[in-house]
């Protein structure tokens, strides 16, 4: 009996722990996606995109980040199931509870937010490890920098006449790039196929995937739009029970600090998921 409660306590404290980690993490992410909204053709996004995408340390705690998520998911079904296990039989007379409304709804706003999890990681993440193809962009620099050598290498008589006609053909496509390929800076190509990627940087080049082309596809697609507003609405109804459980399960809960955390909850809880669910709604119908 008494493994199992340390079993339970261990359980619900990593539960926690992770889900302390994601409450840190989504203001983040929220700042970086309000650079969707900047009237900079993408320069801000793209400039916080390729940071997070080539940083190494970003990159460790990127692998943090999705063992955290993986491991909140399955330490909550692992506990609802234990719960579940330890009370086979409901009670049948109805009483009162001091327990929060949203924890008996935890499980399935959980797991419709993990739906949606699986469908922004087909969407973002496959494309960044190359699982599905999207839109890439290049930096023009590297591109013309990569060109030059090639170049050289031709003037040097160092590679062959099938590869000459392939760098006359990207030498073509360079000098007629459309101006909508162009960032509004002109530091990138932009929202490029991977065909594109081939023909105007060359088959060599690891492009990056251009997140803001992609965005604005989704999010000027109304239903995509309608389910990533509906995700947000119920993370933030699974927020507001999570920060109080959090508190609880740290040991905070005071009468001397509970209304305090519950306004913290309750303002997370609305903010941050608001924040989110503001930015399809000002591309779609602003944009």
């Amino acid at each position: 009996m008494r493994l199992n409660q340390f079993a339970s306590i261990t359980k619900k404290m990593a539960i926690a722990a992770f889900g302390a980690f994601l409450l840190l993490f989504l203001p983040v992410h929220l700042g970086i996606n309000l650079c969707l909204l900047r009237d900079d053709g993408g320069h801000w996004f793209r400039l916080a995109s390729h940071f997070m995408g080539t940083n190494y340390i970003v990159k460790v705690f990127e692998i943090v980040l999705i063992g955290s998520v993986l491991l909140h998911i399955i330490i909550g079904i692992l506990l609802t199931i234990q719960n579940l296990l330890a009370r086979p039989v409901r009670y049948k007379v109805s009483h009162k509870s001091k327990t929060h409304f949203m924890s008996r709804y935890m499980i399935y706003t959980g797991g419709l937010v993990g739906v949606f999890l699986i469908i922004h990681f087909v969407n973002f993440y496959f494309v960044k490890i190359n699982l599905v193809e999207g839109k890439y962009t290049a930096k023009l620099e590297q591109v013309q920098k990569a060109f030059g050598e090639k170049l050289n290498r031709l003037q040097a008589h160092e590679i062959d006449e099938a590869e000459q006609e392939v760098l006359m053909a990207q030498y073509h496509a360079l000098t007629n790039v459309p101006q909508e390929k162009i960032d509004k800076y002109h530091v990138n190509l932009i929202n490029l196929t991977k065909d594109e990627v081939e023909v105007y940087c060359g088959k060599d080049y690891k492009a990056q995937p251009d997140f803001y082309a992609m965005s604005k596809d989704l999010f000027s697609n109304k239903y995509y739009s309608l389910i990533y507003i509906l995700s947000f609405i119920i993370l933030g109804l699974h927020l507001m029970h999570a920060i109080n459980s959090l508190a609880q399960t740290f040991g905070l809960s005071h009468k001397k600090y509970n209304s305090t955390i519950e306004f913290v909850a309750i303002a997370y809880a609305i903010i941050v998921p608001l924040g989110f669910a503001l930015i399809p709604i000002i591309i779609y119908y602003f944009s």
